[in-house]
């Protein structure tokens, strides 16, 4: 997705204003629609995070909170090593690459009707006011029952809990602030 299609998607001229507009949106009645062109745009492909390119160039707290991104090989190969499980962990989320990466390896080993009897659960914290609204983003166009802490996972002090939460794994997950 380039930075002038995420522009328009989001109405935005600034990209620096991305993750106030993805918090608008996540919220709005327009949200599916815009989630529906997100997927035409990348003609249906999931298996990575769309935004992490972006965010590594223009968004990154790189400096400030030394933020670092995992190469999407290296989720994929961690989801392979890890192999089997119903649930995941994840204690520096980011964008959700890793997620994305894991939940991909194993709903693409089943035909899309069979997803519904793979168990799948997310609990994640990520402490980054930038990174929260593409996080509940990426997971909830994928449809992933997930709990997002907004925190600090050493600290155990949270801003925000999000609950996320799928009835049909083939649809968008419904976004609950619960904290």
């Amino acid at each position: 997705m380039t930075s002038s299609e995420i522009k328009r998607i989001f109405h935005i001229e600034d990209i620096m204003n991305l993750p106030h507009a993805v918090n608008r949106v996540l919220f709005s009645a327009e949200r599916d629609d815009v989630y529906r062109e997100m997927i035409r745009i990348h003609q249906g492909d999931m298996s990575y995070d769309w935004f992490q390119s972006l965010y590594e160039q223009e968004l990154s707290q790189r400096n400030q909170k030394k933020q670092d991104f995992t190469p999407s090989t290296l989720g994929l190969i961690c989801s392979q090593i890890v192999g089997e499980h119903n649930s995941v962990h994840e204690p520096t989320a980011g964008n959700g690459s890793m997620i994305i990466q894991d939940w991909w390896n194993k709903m693409s080993s089943v035909f899309p009707w069979e997803t519904q009897f793979i168990p799948y659960y997310v609990d994640c914290w990520e402490l980054s006011d930038r990174s929260i609204p593409l996080l509940l983003l990426n997971l909830s166009i994928r449809g992933i029952n997930a709990r997002v802490h907004h925190g600090d996972v050493l600290t155990q002090e949270e801003k925000e809990v999000y609950l996320l939460k799928s009835e049909d794994p083939l649809s968008f997950s419904n976004i609950i602030k619960i904290k």
